[in-house]
């Protein structure tokens, strides 16, 4: 699954509390998403918008959801992938040279192979492949820099005359183009660029520069062009290089960098929109703002020491995507409409909560915060002061501006203060009214009067002028607020009425004139209306005098005298999340309201919602300070920082989303043509799987999917957020599928995905096919008579070709009950009208079967492939027994133990019977983990259940116990070449001394197998 990463950058150079600090929101991808190798060296889009990444074992393709590897290229590191004018993709991998693969079909060829046989040390490797913008794919190696004319399939090399240090030319270079078309060389040896009308390298820094003051000893790794027109390059030894090309001149930035190597840079955008580069180094990621020449370092990345080796700006969709030594970082940084602000390190101890938001004098605001005091912050100049409750901590519930003066309601008491003052001080006449401390809110009314509300001991009212408390209700009115209830917020609306929320009795209105508080759902205009929820957690008014209401389980709109209009609840399907804690309307009269999912608008005519999250831009997807600031900007607290969120370009227009197809799979083998031409299917492939993705690259819960098979059923199905669609068993005729997409503001796909598919008709609908099985069925009668009678020589050599069939059977590693258990859940299925579960439980199993037979036909396998086999046999088992159990591999990366070759037999018949014996049995959380490290050329490897124990019922004979015979007899025979070769059973116990699982463990000799 996806980990949200949310990072807070500090300054290198200092602590200034008046600048802007960086808050950045990263997304981390692994081999634990499907990431072929952590190992990232480069990253690179495609025409169709698929994002490609180069690692250090191979090549795949990532299209939001899944990485697609090319096993075709074989196991080798990928350093340089991108595409030629027509969309074909070209690539460099190290144990095969330059390759180029179609857009289409996925097919590799090899265009230059790399040659390390032979006394030419100038064909060994070909690497940093790029394609230009003329169709020219560039590489180097370690004596030059070479060009491969695509259209000529010719090669051409560029020698150098300088050396390195020792002597030898070491020119490894890497290759960018500028907006210009100018193709850059970024070498060890210095800058150059391509003059493509006298093909050759001219070197403008180094120390061959045609420049004389550009003639200095540099050695530099990658660079990028800003959108002025610089370049900026990263040195090994020498800091973060910007040079100019209008004019030559160049200038280092070593500050900083004392102790790394600058690999890589990038201009990209900070959370605010502002341009800023990032500069990947040996060590991590660094933030620079030229203008300002401040920098900046991401101390995860450093305190882990992550090696960045390549930075790729995705345009498209704003995202700025960091390859690793520790996988890919996602950075989304087009955040329309939302500006993000830290609280300085410096004016508060950190980490501290924003709580409550109120606006203040002259365009600045309070801030209430979990702890240390109030917070005077003035947006213009971005400057903050800390108020603080003298020596108190305290948490601020909420803060108000009453009477000119700002009032914090905490659960230590009640604080006054103004923004001349250095402290909040304790509100001796409001807190003296109660003996409780904790307070919820506060408010003057129309008359002047102090409305004052207690946690625990309700409501009071204070005549501030005489400083007396006022008897409005007799007390069994008040004791009403706070039956088995407490209050949360209170609000005026203009015909002077007093709302009061509380948790869980609901809304209260004061009817003064009755002197008696009245509970909205008592009304006679309620009956058989709800609101969202009792548990009221905020309360606003809008223009029109209605109350909006924000609570556990939704947000409504209260009519001034009391009817329930809209409401938007768990009821309508519509929410991410029940938890509403705050509400604004804004002129257009939509309402936004924040949950623990993020900021939800919804629109009362429509009845639509849009929902925003940190994809959009915010901190984070649970606010807790909330304040509307008329017309157009809503403010959010979070923990060390504020969004500020401008609604009229954030609630605007959203674009379409686009919708591609990503991968067909055909009896659970990927099949790829071209998407344009009808996918033609023999009899026996109508079993055809589809997943498709609107290459947004935003999580799967953004994006709802719909499609419509026409010649099969024409209505629209709705697939949520599921990227994939199955069919099984269609009959033979041509068919037109049409998917559409989504995206979380509920816009849909201008145009269908549209895929043409045609099945062909089966043989056996034909008279001739009849009489042909009339005829068959005759000849087998024939033959079975004759076999009956056949001689003993002939049965003998029967009953050894079914001992090899058994053989194989067992290597089979399928247990004939699963096949007939999984074959009924097909079935049951179908019975129960869930045909598309069916089909994706028969597509797993199809993948299975096929698996399985193919790793009959080996003795040995790698563990790799063992362990991927072993991966489909426990998810298919987890989906048939409804997700009773869950699992985990803990595999480690490590590619002698990936390739080592065992039987395929070793570990599926322990799984199979942690799972049927183990785990089945057991009530409550069923748990099921292997592992496997390498550990001085053996492999160790458990599989442990936390089930009911070997002792917990007898085995009956069967597929498991004849695979465990046959894995013993395998251990046997190893123990006798390693003595360290052995298989144990180990019974485990809880506290109690009650069996509690089985730990299997094996120790496999790597050498011997």
């Amino acid at each position: 699954m996806r980990i949200i990463v949310f990072l807070t950058l500090v300054f290198l150079l200092g602590v200034n509390v008046h600048a802007q600090m960086p808050v950045l929101s990263l997304e981390h991808l692994t081999t634990k998403e499907g990431l072929s190798s952590n190992d990232v060296w480069c990253l690179n889009k495609d025409r169709r918008g698929f994002l490609w990444i180069g690692t250090g074992r191979n090549l795949c393709r990532y299209d939001g959801y899944s990485f697609l590897r090319l096993d075709s290229l074989q196991l080798g590191y990928c350093s340089g992938v991108s595409t030629d004018s027509r969309g074909d993709l070209y690539t460099s991998v190290d144990t095969r040279g330059i390759a180029r693969i179609d857009r289409n079909t996925m097919e590799v060829s090899t265009l230059v192979q790399n040659d390390y046989d032979d006394e030419d040390t100038g064909n060994d490797l070909h690497e940093q492949g790029m394609v230009d913008s003329y169709d020219q794919m560039w590489v180097c190696d370690y004596t030059s820099v070479q060009r491969y004319d695509i259209a000529r399939k010719k090669l051409f090399r560029y020698a150098f005359a300088a050396s390195g240090s020792g002597g030898d030319v070491y020119q490894y270079a890497s290759f960018f183009e500028d907006r210009q078309r100018v193709l850059w060389i970024v070498s060890e040896l210095g800058l150059y660029f391509y003059d493509r009308r006298n093909d050759k390298l001219v070197c403008v820094l180094g120390p061959t520069a045609v420049y004389p003051e550009n003639r200095i000893k540099i050695r530099l790794s990658r660079g990028s062009q800003d959108s002025a027109g610089n370049l900026w390059i990263g040195g090994y030894e020498y800091g973060l290089v910007k040079y100019s090309p209008a004019d030559h001149r160049f200038s280092i930035r070593k500050a900083g960098f004392e102790q790394n190597n600058v690999v890589c840079v990038r201009e990209s955008r900070d959370e605010n929109g502002g341009k800023v580069l990032f500069v990947g180094t040996n060590d991590g990621v660094s933030v620079y703002y030229p203008e300002r020449n401040k920098l900046y370092h991401l101390p995860e990345f450093y305190n882990q020491g992550i090696r960045v080796k390549d930075m790729y700006d995705d345009v498209a969709n704003g995202i700025l995507w960091m390859g690793t030594s520790d996988g890919i970082f996602k950075y989304r940084y087009r955040n329309i409409g939302v500006r993000t602000v830290a609280i300085p390190a410096g004016v508060v101890r950190l980490p501290v909560q924003v709580t409550s938001i109120q606006p203040a004098q002259n365009g600045s605001y309070w801030l209430g915060l979990s702890h240390s005091g109030v917070l005077h912050w003035q947006p213009a100049s971005n400057r903050f002061k800390l108020h603080r409750y003298g020596q108190q901590e305290a948490f601020a519930d909420k803060v108000r501006t009453i009477g000119g003066k700002a009032f914090a309601f905490t659960d230590k008491g009640i604080f006054m203060g103004d923004d001349r003052s250095e402290r909040f001080q304790p509100w001796q006449a409001g807190t003296g009214l109660f003996r409780n401390t904790d307070f919820r809110d506060g408010l003057m009314d129309r008359k002047g009067r102090l409305w004052i509300a207690s946690l625990n001991e309700g409501l009071k009212v204070l005549d501030p002028a005489a400083n007396r408390e006022l008897s409005l209700w007799a007390p069994e009115q008040g004791r009403k607020l706070i039956d088995h209830s407490y209050i949360k917020a209170m609000r005026e609306t203009p015909d002077g009425r007093i709302w009061i929320a509380t948790c869980s009795r609901g809304l209260f209105f004061f009817d003064e004139k009755k002197r008696t508080f009245t509970n909205i759902r008592e009304l006679a205009i309620n009956k058989d209306r709800r609101l969202g929820g009792d548990c009221i957690n905020a309360i606003q008014v809008a223009s029109d005098g209605s109350v909006l209401v924000a609570s556990w389980g939704g947000v409504s709109r209260i009519a001034p005298n009391g009817l329930i209009k809209d409401s938007f609840d768990f009821r309508s399907g519509t929410l991410k999340d029940t938890y509403c804690s705050n509400i604004a309307e804004t002129p257009d009269g939509k309402l936004w309201f924040s949950t623990n999912e993020g900021i939800h608008v919804a629109d009362p005519q429509t009845r639509s919602v849009r929902y925003l999250t940190t994809i959009e831009g915010l901190r984070s997807n649970a606010p807790v300070g909330f304040y509307y600031h008329a017309p157009g900007e809503l403010l959010l607290g979070y923990i060390n920082a504020l969004n500020i969120l401008d609604v009229r370009r954030l609630g605007g227009s959203v674009h379409s989303p686009e919708i591609v197809l990503s991968t067909v799979e055909v009896k659970g083998k990927k099949v790829f043509q071209d998407g344009a031409k009808e996918i033609i299917l023999q009899p026996d492939e109508n079993s055809v799987s589809f997943s498709f993705t609107p290459l947004n690259f935003e999580p799967a819960s953004q994006n709802r999917f719909s499609y419509q098979l026409e010649g099969y059923d024409n209505e629209w199905t709705d697939l949520g957020n599921d990227h994939t669609v199955s069919f099984a068993n269609l009959p033979a005729r041509s068919y037109t599928l049409r998917v559409r997409s989504s995206n979380a503001s509920g816009i849909t796909s201008k145009e269908p995905l549209m895929i043409r598919l045609s099945i062909r008709p089966y043989f056996t609908s034909t008279l001739f096919f009849r009489v042909l099985i009339g005829l068959t069925i005759a000849g087998l009668i024939v033959a079975m008579m004759r076999w009956r009678v056949s001689t003993l020589a002939e049965r003998n050599r029967l009953d050894h070709q079914i001992t090899e069939w058994r053989l194989k059977a067992l290597q089979s590693q399928m247990n004939p009950h699963f096949l007939f258990n999984s074959l009924n859940s097909v079935q049951n299925y179908l019975l129960t009208n869930r045909g598309v579960e069916g089909a994706k439980y028969l597509s797993k199993f199809s993948k299975l079967v096929r698996r399985i037979m193919e790793n009959s036909n080996h003795q040995y396998l790698s563990f790799e492939k063992i362990i991927d086999t072993l991966r489909m046999y426990v998810e298919i088992e987890s989906f048939r027994f409804n997700h009773e159990f869950s699992y985990s591999f803990d595999i480690e990366e490590n590619d002698v133990l990936l390739d080592a070759q065992l039987p395929p037999m070793l570990l599926q018949p322990y799984v199979e019977n942690a799972i049927w014996h183990g785990l089945m049995p057991k009530e409550g959380e069923k748990k099921l983990t292997i592992t496997a490290r390498l550990s001085d050329r053996h492999i160790v490897c458990t599989i442990e259940d936390n089930g009911v124990g070997r002792d917990f019922a007898p085995r009956t004979e069967g597929h498991i116990s004849r695979g465990q015979e046959m894995t013993r007899g395998i251990f046997e025979a190893l123990r006798q070449k390693d003595s360290e070769a052995r298989i144990e059973m180990i019974d485990l116990f809880d506290h109690d001394k009650k069996p509690a699982g089985t730990l299997v463990k094996m120790i496999i000799p790597i050498e011997n197998v």
